[in-house]
């Protein structure tokens, strides 16, 4: 990955992130790691412990969104149970939410898809 993807990637999260906290959520980690891969964000919501992955574009034609497959989607899934067992969190609900920023906008446009898979 360049050096201007990483921080286009990196600007988009912290601006989500950002965004997540002006609707109440309490974030927990950023950029979490492990053996498996990497969540961009989780963060809690009331019952919910919510895992996101962020797409950031920028004079893209293509919504940010419609870039996470179905082997992302497989991989979040199995990173946040794994991430809830390591925690102790297994009372608490999952969810997967995608996080589209654009960035070719006079201001980022956010669009937040809650339960997206």
């Amino acid at each position: 990955m360049t050096l201007a993807r990483q921080r286009l990637g990196q600007q988009g999260e912290a601006l989500a992130a950002q965004f997540l906290e002006q609707l109440g959520y309490r974030i927990r980690e950023r950029n979490y790691r492990c053996r498996i891969g990497e969540i961009d964000i989780i963060a809690e919501d009331q019952e919910y412990l919510v895992f996101c992955e962020v797409k950031t574009r920028r004079d893209s034609k293509v919504h940010p969104s419609l870039s996470v497959s179905a082997r992302k989607i497989h991989k979040l899934q199995q990173l946040g149970l794994w991430y809830q067992s390591q925690q102790g969190l297994t009372d608490r609900q999952p969810r997967f939410d995608v996080i589209s920023v654009q960035l070719d906008e006079p201001k980022p446009l956010i669009e937040h898809i809650v339960n997206a898979f």
